[in-house]
């Protein structure tokens, strides 16, 4: 009776303790999420207030934009526990990468130059304009090299927006789901949040991520998601734990 009385229930009333997020940008200064060992602390500090034990970052690794490679990704991540350790902030900070499906992908992923989010489970995404042309050779290589992708943020893919179906043969051609918070949250606007929804409705999701990449949008997580839809949210959350505790 507690969810039914309001209107939409926030982050803080839904997250279970434990929780794992596999979405975030908090590495600092390499890539468009923070820009410093500061903020990215306060970020880290408010999710474990909020009973969060395990953050896996994954900065974005972008041909021409954030051409991060495994070394730097990890060096940041080495200078954050560091940080973490002296302000006594007590979280399991794992350093993974959020992959744009492009040409400097192919080559990472031939080299096997590549960090997993937990043992074989690798997270990428797409431009949200247009899918890759070579979309299936990609997918290919993936399988070929034993991982399995998880899409980053399906309902922000303009390109699929239109017809479930699509995402249903997205699926079927072995791509996980990752839903973001932020979506459902309305932070990128009405049509990506009508989406996730449509998404839920058909359990179309696997995992769930905040894809945090500065305080606003950890504020945002907080204007809260609509009631008829927390128990889909928290079966994500549970699916979270267990795959990547």
């Amino acid at each position: 009776m507690y969810f039914l009385s309001k209107k939409e229930i926030p982050l803080h009333d839904i997250l279970p303790k434990g929780y794992v997020d596999i979405h975030s940008h908090l590495l600092p200064g390499i890539d468009d999420g923070v820009q410093t060992v500061y903020q990215s602390a306060y970020i880290i500090e408010q999710f474990k207030n909020l009973g969060l034990t395990k953050i896996i970052t994954t900065p974005h690794i972008m041909n021409e934009v954030w051409p991060n490679t495994s070394k730097t990704i990890q060096e940041k991540h080495n200078e954050m526990q560091k940080a973490l350790v002296t302000l006594e902030i007590d979280v399991n900070l794992k350093a993974s990468a959020e992959y744009m499906l492009d040409d400097l992908f192919f080559k990472r992923i031939q080299n096997e130059d590549i960090i997993p989010l937990h043992k074989n489970y690798i997270l990428v995404e797409m431009s949200t304009f247009n899918p890759p042309i070579n979309l299936n050779e990609l997918l290919f290589e993936i399988k070929l090299k034993g991982y399995s992708p998880i899409l980053a943020h399906p309902e922000r893919y303009s390109y699929y927006q239109d017809s479930i179906n699509k995402y249903k043969e997205l699926k079927e051609s072995g791509f996980l789901f990752q839903l973001n918070l932020l979506s459902i949250s309305g932070y990128y606007g009405e049509l990506v949040k009508k989406t996730a929804y449509k998404m839920l409705n058909e359990d179309l999701f696997d995992f769930v991520g905040s894809d945090v990449h500065n305080y606003q949008q950890f504020e945002t997580l907080e204007k809260g998601f609509l009631p008829k839809y927390i128990a889909k949210i928290s079966k994500l959350m549970e699916n979270n734990m267990i795959v990547f505790s």
